[in-house]
């Protein structure tokens, strides 16, 4: 369930490409500090957009230093890195928001290859990968762990929640999505007191219900080959989806972003802190990109060269 959350890059202006991206590679330096350098490998844009998120509920990515809780002003620096070494980039500086969804990348990716590595039939070639994979990518859990032990204890038991209901094979989609929901509230919401606890998980339900519907669209016609379980398959059979049967996932996938961005709109973020980027990303995320590959998917045509424009691959 990664790879859907990726901004429109062609319809940003520059500053938000350049604080995006600096908040990109910002992370990228969080997961080898929290959890090693392998995991840097593993960093995805759906976690980008978690770190945005976090930083509005936040406001800023405070380093817990100041003495009266206040946050300091969102600063990024130019450094060098290995797949970067002539050019200085900008890279948001380390702070709470980073090192926090460091430790959130770590567990959730060990907890999807073990799920992987469940489902695959055994000797394919995602099975291997998994197989392979499965040493480095504990290592990486155990560091995340021992780090943060509440945070990892609340997702093991959100995760758990979420293999049982998929497991449990209704015939409906919204069980499943709303458990995946509440996977993506945990990860959100962790750490956050008041009224941002309270948005958090609301932003957290709504946007992990639409990556689990993006995810069963767009993993339909491979799990029906393979024989997986897919809460499409329980509703619409095995033959491929229909124009108005992708309508209609389009339509629910539209109103649970629609609730998402209510809550968006709740959000005091400060301009002086954070700058006014950060909110107009958030905007464009939920208002822009996210609808756009919602209606890729109904339409087809997600991941095609049609689509290949306006996708993140430019940030790297």
């Amino acid at each position: 369930m990664f790879g859907y959350i990726r901004p429109q890059v062609m319809q940003l202006r520059v500053r938000e490409y350049r604080y995006y991206r600096g908040v990109y590679c910002g992370l990228c330096r969080a997961q080898g500090r929290c959890t090693g350098q392998c995991s840097r490998m593993t960093l995805s844009y759906d976690y980008v957009f978690l770190s945005l998120m976090r930083m509005a509920l936040q406001n800023g990515n405070p380093d817990g230093a100041a003495a009266d809780g206040k946050s300091e002003r969102v600063r990024f620096e130019r450094r060098r890195c290995l797949p970067h070494p002539f050019r200085r980039r900008l890279s948001l500086r380390r702070g709470i928001v980073t090192d926090h969804v460091a430790l959130c990348a770590a567990l959730l990716n060990f907890h999807k290859l073990c799920d992987d590595k469940k489902d695959e039939k055994l000797w394919s070639r995602a099975w291997w990968r998994a197989r392979l994979l499965y040493l480095p990518m504990r290592a990486m859990y155990r560091r995340a762990v021992k780090k943060d032990p509440a945070l990892a204890r609340c997702l093991d038991e959100a995760m758990l929640e979420f293999s049982r209901v998929e497991a449990a094979g209704q015939r409906s989609a919204d069980a499943p999505a709303a458990a995946f929901g509440e996977v993506t509230a945990v990860l959100l919401s962790h750490g956050l007191q008041g009224n941002a606890h309270t948005l958090a998980r609301h932003l957290g339900l709504h946007i992990g219900k639409w990556l689990y519907f993006a995810d069963a669209v767009d993993d339909f016609e491979e799990d029906v080959k393979q024989d997986r379980y897919n809460p499409l398959r329980t509703l619409y059979g095995d033959e491929p989806l229909g124009e108005e049967q992708r309508g209609a996932i389009a339509t629910a996938m539209g109103y649970e972003l629609m609730l998402a961005d209510d809550a968006l709109a709740l959000l005091d973020v400060d301009d002086e802190i954070c700058g006014s980027e950060l909110r107009a990303l958030l905007e464009h995320m939920l208002r822009v990109a996210l609808p756009a590959v919602t209606s890729a998917l109904a339409s087809g045509t997600f991941g095609t060269r049609s689509a290949a424009p306006n996708e993140a691959k430019e940030l790297l």
